[in-house]
């Protein structure tokens, strides 16, 4: 196969397929196409000389393409060329020249399928997969919005890792708990990993609690539909608004039920809130959620006390400890960041 200089022209203008470019390259780095390519340049390079003596603006752009790329601001010549001394010199030019515009040319490649008439794709093909991390500390919250356009409602002490391409794979790793909200693309479902568990969905809206140290990872659904699947035993359930799904890491089982989403939801509105919920667990929620370190002192053993309670929105610690001290008997001390819970 041969090219002619409309195909190098096709070539730059970013109108070859991702295969047509890299037959061009591969031809290019023959011996054929090497001399095929030193003579066009050589013709190329001659009216150049011409139009640059009259007129630079009138200079092919695709001779000075390379040199805007690699030199940002400068052409080959960094000046038009005006005096017959250079013009004496062209032949000598043109052999380093198109050896020159051969390398550059195939640096180039990556440029090449950087423009706008390609994919992303194709494009990303290309660069670099890098690992991100969006992390919330204690006592924080925040809105992240994915690369796709999705959003994700991250709670405090949690962390989301996804690849730079994710939006060719929109696949996602939670420590912690997170709202998602998905936005639909049937070629490239979403997916969630906690653990050993991943949720898959195409469109919908759904909350995962897996917090480490945590015996059970909880998926509720608010809208559409969403996959549930066990990597180690390939187990599936599919839940629809409304339901939950419990995953218990000691026995390996799941367990679905119906939730009432204004309780699993109110940590996004800043709605601390627990329903029988065994004691140690609030302390590592009151934690998360005030930014502190609490110490337990005294002899009671916390999982068998479970309490249930709602606080207004940004209630301070010192009432939540207050009312949770009615139920379940204990002193309690805050200093700055420090709280101590001491139990009699």
């Amino acid at each position: 196969m041969s090219y002619s200089k409309r195909d190098i022209d096709r070539f730059f203008d970013g109108k070859l397929s991702k295969k047509e470019a890299k037959d061009f390259l591969n031809w290019l780095d023959s011996p054929a196409g090497e001399s095929t390519y030193n003579a066009i340049i050589e013709d190329a390079w001659s009216d150049e000389l011409k139009n640059t003596d009259e007129a630079p603006e009138k200079a092919d752009p695709h001779i000075f393409v390379f040199s805007k790329k690699e030199n940002q601001s400068k052409n080959i010549s960094s000046s038009p060329v005006k005096n017959s001394k250079y013009k004496s010199k062209t032949i000598w030019t043109l052999t380093g020249l198109a050896a020159t515009l051969v390398l550059l040319l195939s640096a180039s490649y990556i440029f090449y399928f950087d423009s706008p008439s390609h994919k992303t794709e194709e494009r990303t093909a290309f660069l670099e997969v890098k690992t991100i991390e969006r992390f919330t500390p204690k006592g924080n919250k925040k809105i992240i919005t994915l690369p796709d356009g999705s959003t994700v409602v991250l709670n405090a002490d949690s962390k989301l890792t996804y690849a730079s391409d994710f939006i060719q794979n929109r696949t996602i790793t939670l420590e912690g708990e997170g709202f998602f909200d998905v936005v639909r693309d049937e070629e490239h479902p979403f997916k969630v990993i906690t653990d050993n568990i991943a949720t898959t969905a195409l469109g919908t809206s759904f909350n995962i609690r897996a917090y480490e140290g945590n015996p059970n990872i909880q998926i509720s659904l608010a809208s559409g539909k969403v996959k549930v699947e066990n990597n180690i035993d390939q187990n599936l359930l599919e839940i629809t608004p409304g339901e939950a799904v419990y995953y218990s890491e000691d026995s390996n089982t799941f367990e679905k039920q119906n939730v009432n989403l204004s309780h699993v939801l109110s940590w996004k509105e800043g709605i601390l809130q627990f329903e029988k919920t065994p004691f140690n667990l609030i302390i590592e929620d009151l934690e998360r959620w005030y930014g502190v370190e609490i110490k337990v002192t005294g002899d009671k053993k916390l999982p068998e006390y479970k309490c249930s309670g709602t606080f207004k929105p940004h209630e301070y610690l010192s009432n939540v400890l207050k009312v949770l001290s009615y139920s379940v008997e204990f002193e309690y001390k805050i200093s700055g960041n420090e709280v101590t819970l001491e139990f009699n």
